[in-house]
């Protein structure tokens, strides 16, 4: 067993007591025999004396030996002061004991003493042939930790482990020397000086020899403070003074090999004397969650290493548990090898200060710095075993370790491991609203920085914010000039235009601002900074408290890579989606996904690109039209040969009823179409409503790519046609009955059953008009068949179908004289199912008769308006001169306005008489005199005349004359005159009425021009009338 240094010391004091006159030394300490090695020390040899001559102490190698020896005693190189070549001079290893001829190694080459000059020399020991590590500058031969060369340079004895004998290991004291302020008169005293022992220094007051004196009172197994002393009774301060003043003293710090200087020698965050300690201490740091924070007052905890203290003493902290050259306990940080200090695992060693309590699971979760096996555990599932909890303090900074035992060290809540494992720190306590990557967004937008009163150009001159900067509602951000007019310079400020925190600067220094629009900077406030809290939280994607995504890095505004900003995935958009309706739907991607619905769209695509205002990243099928947003946006589609894309956000692009995948895919209506185009084969039917959302009852489905699904020559939309508003159409959906009917919905021929005749139908949302629009005699349905229909169960049919075998062209089911062919939109373009399109009073067929007639008779031209003829059946006014056709009188076959006068107001215009009984310039007046001039075009109509010529009958008589001064009821007065004042003109019996009781019959009123309606106009006394 080899004993420790301070054993050895021990011993030596022992020994010099009872054989102090055989050995060497003022401490006691045990001296090295000078004959070690059958070498004599030269210290004591007269090598210039009386009995040598002066030329033999000459020394050429300068080793300390006079070369006369060297030469007859040692056998060395008088030439070489280090004959062995191990790096020491020759007298040097002779002075202490070393063979100058051995350089310990087996293969000694360096030196041959039969080269030296032996002659004289007396002859070794055989024996002692053999090499001697020790004598080499590697060896140790007083095993006190320095090998001879550093002995050499340090000038201590490498024969003895205490070279100053002050009961301290030459090596111990090297590695501690330091300058120690004296107490008076200023100065310092070398401590730990391996060749000084500080006998008495000046550090060892009287003061501090009373308190040693006191604490070595030798009882409890303590060393006796007489026993302190050498035998001459002096005391060494390198020895008993507790240079760190951590309750131990340097001698004792020398026995457990720990530093005189640090009172945690290994920086295990535990003093040494509370390593070394057995039972209970008092601690001034803190345990458990205050771990080594300063206490104000102190606790009593069970020394870590206790047991071990009690039951091995001293000799378990001279052994080395884990290998790893350090001794245990104070002298070694991590004592157990485990990869945690000593002290944060006496932390956690409590297990009464477990948040569970003193129960099993708390004692089998406590560290021990003694037990390498509780290293890998993750108690507190915070993602982060017990060696990673301490390792945080690392990265972090000295104390920011974790507690093994509390998922969030800090009460933050975001879990330890989540902090650190994301270069946040685990131990502050305030970063979760932080937001350090700014990945948070202006989601109202309302956080612009702008110069909404620039006029001309702007420089910014200064910023006066950074990133992160808090601001408030109208401070200024930064400032700029702007030049007015006259040339001078102005500094304007810039201000935020909310409260919150920078989150971008778009400018710098020198830029030039051009626009009103110009965003400088970006300012999100509170609630749209997605923090550190929020980061780690974004792996509950719906707030439902089931973790169903992941959390995002909190130093990294883009997780995934997307082009995204983390907070704007998490905190989400709004989009518009079309779906039958316009729906405002709150879109949220993951953060953690580039593609968050595996749609081949990135999610800054579908946010930014995609739609006019996004699209669902967290969807793949947006519009739920069956299509993915990929293939509607970027793959797109084909129709005869040209490309088209459909709108992700629209179910229905085209606008005509059929969602797009219906469209192109063989769906419910079993064809393909164009999903770009409402009407594919342009027949004027929306796609939609070809088949699946027919516009009316009863009626089989067309073919949505074919325009004339019955070839009838009539497309199948204009034969279709249902009102709308939208389109600005006129329902030409006429339904035809020959019986009594029921219309959809009812179930009862009394209650709801309609009768024959013809029925306009509107749409689904009006359905067919009340009022019946024909009654059968009205409509002309010669050879227009009418079977029994088993789609309605009656006997009735459409007037025009655009997908009968029937067969619907040639008829005049409206009787306006135009066939139904003939009014389709590429001829006349008029209404099939009325006979007055466009409502002038004139039927269709009539307008077009006569203006077919006076193309050809060359009465007119092309008209600029755009008519087809004098009169368009499609347009109310032709000539547009805001006269329907109808009260138009093309022909001017109307009565003479002049002789209108002369006949009813003779006095008009004349000074000298006042007889006038219909005045030109009153309103009824003006209206009678218009009505008689002109013989309108309806008025020809209803008399047969034709309205292009005024002699029809080409009796040489205009047409309007005559047809006024007709009598239908013989009672003389003309029919034109019985029209105007609203008499019946075949009623003979209105002649001798009074019909506003002036005391004239109307036939006399006619007679003598007065007018009938007016009390104050009659005939004069002259004006005989003979009523008979």
């Amino acid at each position: 067993m080899v004993m420790a240094h301070n054993q050895m010391a021990y011993v030596a004091i022992v020994s010099t007591m009872i054989f102090g006159s055989l050995f060497v030394g003022a401490s006691g300490y045990f001296q090295t025999s000078e004959d070690l090695g059958g070498f004599e020390s030269a210290a004591d040899d007269d090598v210039t004396g009386g009995g040598t001559n002066a030329v033999d102490a000459l020394d050429t190698d300068s080793d300390g030996l006079p070369d006369t020896l060297e030469e007859t005693q040692y056998g060395t190189d008088p030439n070489n002061a280090d004959t062995d070549g191990d790096g020491l001079d020759d007298g040097w290893e002779i002075d202490h004991g070393l063979d100058p001829l051995d350089n310990g190694e087996p293969d000694d080459v360096s030196s041959d003493p039969g080269e030296a000059d032996t002659d004289e020399a007396e002859v070794e020991d055989e024996t002692n042939g053999w090499p001697d590590p020790d004598d080499g500058p590697t060896g140790d031969p007083d095993r006190d930790g320095l090998i001879n060369s550093v002995e050499q340079e340090l000038g201590t004895d490498p024969r003895r482990a205490d070279t100053d004998n002050d009961g301290l290991n030459d090596r111990w004291e090297s590695m501690h020397t330091y300058d120690a302020p004296a107490p008076t008169g200023g100065g310092f005293v070398t401590m730990f000086d391996p060749l000084s022992g500080n006998w008495d220094c000046l550090l060892l007051t009287s003061e501090k020899v009373d308190d040693l004196k006191d604490r070595y009172d030798g009882e409890d197994n303590r060393e006796d403070w007489d026993d302190l002393a050498n035998a001459m009774g002096d005391y060494s301060c390198d020895m008993v003074l507790d240079s760190d003043s951590d309750g131990l003293a340097n001698f004792e710090e020398e026995r457990y090999g720990t530093n005189p200087t640090n009172p945690d020698s290994d920086g295990d965050m535990i003093d040494d004397i509370i390593e070394i300690s057995s039972g209970i201490v008092t601690l001034k740091n803190g345990t458990a969650d205050d771990c080594m924070k300063p206490l104000v007052n102190t606790i009593q905890r069970t020394a870590p290493f206790s047991q071990q203290a009690t039951d091995y003493g001293l000799v378990w902290f001279l052994e080395d548990m884990d290998d790893d050259g350090l001794q245990n306990g104070p002298s070694d940080w991590d004592t157990d090898g485990d990869g945690m200090p000593d002290g944060y695992e006496y932390c956690y060693s409590n297990p009464s200060e477990h948040p569970l309590g003193d129960s099993p699971q708390a004692r089998e979760e406590t560290l021990d710095p003694s037990n390498l096996s509780d290293a890998w555990g993750d108690w507190d599932d915070d993602g982060l075993n017990n060696v990673e909890e301490f390792r945080v303090s690392l990265i972090f900074g000295p104390l920011k370790y974790t507690s093994p035992w509390k998922e969030d060290t800090d009460n933050d809540d975001m879990p330890d491991g989540w902090e650190a494992s994301n270069g946040l720190d685990p131990r502050d306590g305030v970063n979760g609203d932080e937001d350090p990557d700014r990945d948070g967004y202006d989601v109202d937008g309302d956080g612009s920085v702008t110069y909404p009163d620039l006029v001309l150009d702007m420089t910014i001159i200064s910023i006066d914010v950074e990133l992160d900067t808090q601001v408030v509602v109208n401070q200024t951000v930064a400032r700029g000039q702007v030049t007015q007019s006259g040339g001078n310079r102005v500094v304007v400020p810039i201000i935020a235009p909310v409260e919150g925190f920078v989150n971008e600067i778009n400018v710098q220094v020198g830029d030039i601002i051009t626009t009103r629009l110009d965003v400088m900077m970006v300012i999100v406030e509170v609630n749209e900074r997605f923090t550190n809290l929020m980061e780690y939280n974004a792996r509950d994607g719906n707030g439902d408290g089931v973790v169903d995504s992941r959390s995002t890095d909190p130093l990294d505004p883009d997780t995934d890579n997307d082009g995204l900003k983390d907070g704007i995935e998490v905190m989400g958009w709004e989009i518009l989606v079309v779906n039958r309706g316009v729906n405002r739907i709150w879109v949220t991607s993951d953060p953690g996904e580039w593609d968050s619905d595996k749609d081949g769209l990135s999610d800054w695509s579908e946010y930014d690109e995609v739609c006019a205002q996004g699209s669902n990243a967290s969807n793949d099928d947006t519009d739920g039209d069956g299509l993915k947003d990929q293939e509607e946006a970027s793959e797109g589609f084909e129709w005869e040969g040209n490309p088209y894309f459909t709108d992700p956000c629209m179910f229905d692009t085209d606008n005509d009823g059929l969602e797009d995948g219906e469209e192109v895919t063989l769906g419910q209506d079993n064809f393909y179409t164009n999903a770009s185009d409402s009407d594919t084969d342009d027949d004027g039917l929306i796609d939609g409503e070809e088949i699946l959302n027919i516009p009316r009852p009863w009626q089989y489905a067309t073919n949505p790519i074919i325009n004339d699904t019955d070839g009838d020559g009539m497309l199948d939309g204009w034969e279709m046609q249902v009102l709308s508003v939208e389109e600005d159409s006129r329902s030409h959906s006429l339904w035809v009955a020959t019986d009594i009917w029921l219309p959809p919905g009812c179930d009862s021929k009394i209650e709801c059953g309609k009768e024959p005749g013809g029925w306009l139908w509107q749409n689904w949302v009006g359905r067919f008009y009340p009022i019946m629009k024909y009654e059968i005699h009205e409509m002309n349905l010669t050879n227009f068949a009418v079977p029994e229909n088993s789609l309605c169960n009656c006997y009735a049919r459409w007037a025009l179908d655009p997908n009968s075998l029937l067969g619907d062209s040639g008829y005049d089911v409206d009787n306006d004289s135009l066939t139904t062919d003939a009014e389709g939109p590429t001829i006349w373009n008029t209404n099939p199912v009325d006979d007055d399109t466009d409502g002038d009073k004139l039927p269709d067929g009539w307008e077009v008769k006569f203006s077919l007639m006076a193309l050809e008779l060359n009465l007119t031209s092309d008209d600029a308006s755009g008519s087809r003829g004098l009169m368009d059946p499609s347009m109310p006014d032709s000539d547009l001169d805001g006269i329907d056709d109808g009260n138009e009188d093309l022909d001017s076959d109307g009565l003479n306005r002049e002789g209108l006068i002369k006949k009813y107001c003779p006095g008009y215009n004349d000074p000298s008489s006042s007889e006038c009984h219909i005045d030109p310039n009153s309103i009824d007046g003006q209206g009678f005199y218009d009505n008689l001039e002109n013989y309108t075009n309806y008025e020809e109509f209803q008399n047969g005349t034709y309205p292009i010529t005024n002699d029809s009958d080409g009796d040489e008589l205009e047409d309007g004359p005559e047809v006024y001064y007709q009598d239908h009821d013989d009672d003389g007065m003309a029919t034109g005159w019985e029209y105007h004042f609203e008499f019946d003109p075949f009623d003979a019996s209105d002649r001798l009425l009074d019909t506003d009781g002036d005391g004239h019959v109307n036939f006399c009123e006619y007679k003598w021009d007065t007018n009938p309606r007016d009390s104050t106009s009659f005939p004069g006394q002259l004006q005989d009338c003979d009523i008979f």
